[in-house]
């Protein structure tokens, strides 16, 4: 693999990183092995880290920033699989299985550092030492577990909008930071992006996001999206009554969800989570 451009390469000790809950914390002479084997490189928003179907020649690490994981299909369609965020690595079963071609691409959501480890070193490494080969194989599981949530995510049949409410309810669990008007997620998010990760048209998602913050449960801000009552994310997320179209006329002044959505009144929403919940427990 060629090196990056000199001018590209950004110095980033693993010694001097806070990342405590990563794959790449170690002991401290470990944590000198794996310095050792890296190159940081500084990626563009935008930027593509790796290609889906080129072959796996690194694995890499999100030093700062973040990066979309992002695959297509022959027709054309992409689906948004994820956010990895700093911490995280990259390419561990295309590395180990192959080399294979990667199965997915990479692609910087905003300015990022990201270390480089090619391929066979990287193996080396984590065949070298057992607190490596742990740390792997403890990565390895939550991608896999991931994966599993996200078959079913997209498998069970729900609507755009449940969907939607999932993904962001996740999102704030993940990386949301609590304040006075609600959970602030810091995502540089598009309704492309959104409508990548529930399978769903760009319109679609603009339509249900226009109803959720015309609700006042969700607001858009500059640096992402602000939840501003998770309670009544949630129950749209749990709900079973809400059309596919997401558009006023599918959501109905007849649906007791969409009036939740639009009523003002304490009691009166009151009153209508309990109609909802009901309704989905007669389902």
């Amino acid at each position: 693999m060629p090196l990056p451009p000199v001018s590209r390469v950004r110095p980033h000790s693993c010694s001097m990183c806070s990342l405590h809950q990563s794959f790449c914390h170690f002991p401290e002479k470990l944590r000198e092995a794996f310095d050792g084997l890296k190159t940081t490189v500084s990626y563009r928003k935008g930027e593509v880290v790796f290609h889906e179907g080129d072959r796996c020649h690194s694995v890499f690490a999100i030093c700062e920033g973040s990066a979309k994981l992002v695959t297509s299909s022959s027709e054309g369609r992409t689906l948004l699989l994820r956010f990895a965020r700093p911490g995280e690595m990259l390419a561990l079963a295309e590395a180990v299985l192959g080399p294979t071609a990667y199965e997915c691409s990479a692609i910087c959501a905003e300015p990022s550092i990201l270390a480089v480890i090619p391929r066979e070193t990287f193996i080396r490494f984590i065949s070298s030492y057992p607190e490596a080969g742990l740390a792997f194989a403890i990565a390895l599981s939550a991608q896999y577990k991931f994966a599993q949530r996200e078959t079913k995510f997209l498998g069970m049949g729900d609507t755009s909008t449940v969907r939607l409410a999932h993904v962001l309810l996740e999102w704030s669990s993940e990386r949301g930071t609590a304040a006075a008007d609600g959970v602030h997620i810091p995502l540089h998010v598009t309704h492309g992006d959104l409508a990548q990760a529930i399978g769903a048209t760009r319109e679609t998602v603009t339509r249900i996001l226009g109803h959720l913050t015309h609700s006042g449960i969700v607001e858009r801000t500059g640096d992402g999206i602000v939840i501003m009552h998770p309670g009544e994310l949630a129950l749209v997320g749990a709900s079973p009554v809400v059309n596919e179209a997401g558009d006023e006329a599918a959501f109905g002044e007849g649906n007791a969800t969409y009036r939740l959505y639009t009523t003002k009144s304490p009691e009166h929403q009151a009153r209508l989570r309990n109609e909802v919940e009901q309704h989905a427990d007669e389902l």
